[in-house]
This record gives structure tokens, sequence and C-alpha cells, in this order.
């Protein structure tokens, strides 16, 4: 029981870390980062509750790096709905292609949900968050893009590492 608690507390330190490394490395691409791809393939290889660990650490850590605001409880908070309407949606089907189409769909559903919180937390009017959303458009099209495009890759090593251990 304990070796099983040491090692997914292990777990969940390295692939936390690995997330923060590629959020930060690829700061200077907007919303091309591979974080929601894993977060949502770690909901299906390694469990819920693991990756919402991972999803709430990774974001509290590049918070604190990146610029720490009310806003990293809202990302924190569309994440995990994300994460866990994903995690019920995947379970129709075990079609990659279907489940990287669902996570491209899940980034945009991220990108509106966060600025519906942005609009809350900022103040903005109806007339004002559609606008915000509007103008926020091209960078979620670009994280579902780049999720579309993670969400194999990752699911690919996820399985390697699984079947070795």
């Amino acid at each position: 029981m304990r070796k099983n608690i040491i090692y997914r507390t292990a777990l969940i330190a390295v692939l936390t870390a690995l997330a923060c490394v590629l959020r930060l490395w690829l700061v200077a691409l907007p919303n091309v980062k591979p974080i929601t791809a894993m977060f949502l393939a770690f909901a299906l290889v390694l469990g819920l509750t693991d990756s919402l660990w991972i999803m709430a650490l990774t974001m509290l850590a590049t918070g604190l790096i990146l610029g720490f605001s009310p806003l990293v409880a809202g990302q924190i908070i569309v994440y995990a709905l994300i994460i866990m309407l994903f995690k019920s949606l995947a379970q129709l089907t075990a079609n990659l292609g279907i489940l990287s189409l669902l996570t491209a769909l899940s980034a945009m559903l991220y990108g509106c949900l966060i600025s519906v919180f942005s609009g809350l937390l900022y103040g903005f009017g109806p007339g004002g968050f559609l606008a915000y959303w509007l103008a926020g458009l091209p960078f979620d099209l670009a994280h579902a893009l780049s999720t579309f495009i993670f969400f194999p890759i990752v699911m690919l090593i996820l399985k390697q590492i699984k079947t070795r251990h």
C-alpha cells in the first residue's frame, strides 16, 4: 500500500514538472501547448483524480512564474470542469480520432468558459463578454488545433510507458 502511494505521488510530481516545463518552454506561442492534451490523456490513462492533481499543481506552479492572479483559480476551475466532462464523454468511445476531436472541442469550450470567468472577474457586460470572447477566438482555435495534434502523441507515449510498467 505504501509503495503505491509513493509511486503515485512521484508520478504526479514528475508529470506536473513535465507539464510545467512544456508550458513554460512554449510560452512564446500563445495557446499552442500540449498541457490540455496531457491533462485529458492523464484522465483516461491515470484516472480522474491524478489528472486533476497534475492540472491544479501545474496551473499553480506556472501561475507563480507567469504571473499569479485570480484568473489562475478560474483556470483550475474551468480545467477541472473540462477534464471531468471529457472523461465522462470519452467513456462512449475508444476511437483515437473521435477522442482527438473531442479534445479539440474541449479546448474550445475551455476558451469560452475562461472568457466567461474573465468577464465575471473584470465586470464585462454581456456585450463586452461577446467582444472579449470573439477577440480571443483565434487563440482558442490555436489551442483547439494544438490539443487535437498533441493528444494522439501523448496517448501513444502514455500507452508505451504503461505497457512497460
